[in-house]
């Protein structure tokens, strides 16, 4: 019996522990080899990973709004769910006493800067706000200091060449770290675990290969 392409990839998604750039050959003795490339391993891992954190964080407020926002911008929903948590506990019309609005509290310069007019909008806000979490990543890199600027200003960071001194700045980045970490562990365990199969992966000079044990 020749099995599907679609049962292959399901089978070879292990694979992915030895992978590099290479294509994997993928043969059993009653089915016609199938070339597998890394996109394609790749795209069944998001897959997975949407349907998890659906599962994981679907029931959590705006999770719908927050996931396109995270999309569309290139941040993981989990940070973006960490920052709205700890800056509105989900309060589309907060207000700081400092002026910063909505969900994801957007001082208005910074929203205008991302083309937000009513910060106080949850897809206008969420969606500046991932924005902004990406540029901050793209000229920061590390999440403490990701945070830090969030909260306090890129610039503070630059200034002190790291975590500002400012008490509110340092209670907010290891509460805000702490509830993405905790999400993210949470998607985590949502992932199905990988379908058992009666097929085991082999490597050699070959490639890589699906064999049937003999019993």
């Amino acid at each position: 019996m020749r099995l599907s392409a679609a049962i292959l990839l399901l089978l070879a998604w292990s694979a992915l522990a030895h992978g590099n750039d290479a294509d994997y050959r993928l043969q059993l003795p009653d089915a016609a080899p199938y070339r597998l490339h890394q996109p394609e391993l790749l795209k069944l891992s998001e897959v997975e990973q949407r349907a998890a954190r659906q599962q994981a964080l679907g029931g959590l407020p705006f999770a719908e709004q927050i996931q396109h926002a995270a999309d569309a911008g290139g941040i993981e929903a989990e940070l973006l769910h960490a920052v709205v948590q700890a800056e509105s506990a989900y309060n589309p019309r907060a207000v700081s006493p400092r002026g910063a609005l909505g969900l994801a509290q957007m001082m208005p310069a910074t929203a205008r800067a991302y083309g937000v007019s009513d910060a106080l909008k949850p897809t206008d806000n969420l969606r500046a706000s991932a924005r902004h979490l990406r540029d901050l990543l793209d000229h920061f890199g590390e999440i403490d200091l990701v945070l830090s600027a969030y909260n306090a200003g890129a610039g503070a960071v630059k200034k002190y060449g790291g975590i500002p001194p400012y008490s509110e700045t340092r209670a907010y980045v290891p509460k805000v770290s702490e509830r993405y970490e905790a999400l993210k562990r949470l998607v985590a365990e949502a992932r199905p675990a990988p379908p058992k199969s009666p097929y085991r992966l082999l490597t050699d000079d070959a490639g890589l290969r699906l064999v049937q044990p003999r019993h």
